[in-house]
């Protein structure tokens, strides 16, 4: 059977290698668009046509994961530290270095003009942001606690939002998805599928496709539910 998929930004149609059946995803070389493309495919009930199998092997526990026995809850704490902190660190230095150099001028001289405090500010906040983002690089945790009563997602010591609270009953479904960024750059999501059918972001920026589906595997298997394909999610 033949499958015709175009690109839904800018309508090119898609050679079959760029098309992943197994994810129901594709990607367009000419605007380099990622989408899902189930809604183009054939149906599961045309003759000829074989939708993915739903199961899935087993996911190795990434590195970056650590489980910790707590009785009947699954506790899962994953750092955040990546070698790509280091880099952020050397940035974040040099942009404060030039701030405290700018200020320590500024703010000791005699009749300096205005313009001089306060057009720094913008950049300012930008380092302050920066600073306290590699901070949290270097001694955050994300902590996945679930049991009968709920699923919790925790940030810490340092604070950071997207704190999650859902009680474990609402579940239906844990999927993964994928984000490019504007340069090209990867990072992961973990969602939840409510029964009543809202989707949650359990899960932001995850480094690798193995850690949010590591996550997702663990808590339907410890909450029984059982997994089965969304559109646009990514799989193993």
């Amino acid at each position: 059977m033949a499958i015709n998929v175009c690109c839904e930004s800018c309508g090119n149609p898609l050679p079959v290698e760029d098309i992943n059946l197994e994810r129901l995803l594709a990607r367009c070389k000419t605007c380099n668009r990622l989408f899902d493309c189930s809604s183009q495919l054939p149906s599961s009930a045309e003759p000829g046509w074989c939708g993915p199998s739903p199961s899935r092997p087993e996911m190795p526990r990434p590195g970056s994961i650590t489980l910790v026995p707590w009785g009947n809850q699954l506790v899962m704490q994953r750092r955040w530290f990546t070698p790509a902190i280091l880099g952020l660190l050397f940035f974040c230095i040099a942009w404060d270095s030039f701030l405290v150099f700018w200020y320590s001028i500024a703010l000791t001289q005699d009749d300096v003009p205005w313009i001089m405090i306060v057009f720094p500010i913008g950049h300012l906040a930008v380092g302050v942001g920066l600073t306290y983002t590699v901070l949290c690089g270097f001694f955050n945790k994300t902590e996945i606690r679930v049991d009968s009563g709920s699923l919790q997602v925790r940030h810490a010591p340092l604070p950071w939002p997207g704190q999650v609270s859902v009680p474990s009953r609402d579940l239906d479904q844990l999927f993964a998805v994928e984000k490019i960024g504007s340069k090209g750059s990867r990072s992961y999501e973990l969602c939840a599928l409510l029964k009543d059918g809202r989707r949650v972001k359990l899960l932001d920026n995850a480094s690798s496709s193995d850690e949010a589906l590591y996550i997702e595997q663990q808590v339907e298997k410890h909450l029984h539910i059982a997994d089965r394909r969304m559109p646009g999610e990514i799989s193993s």
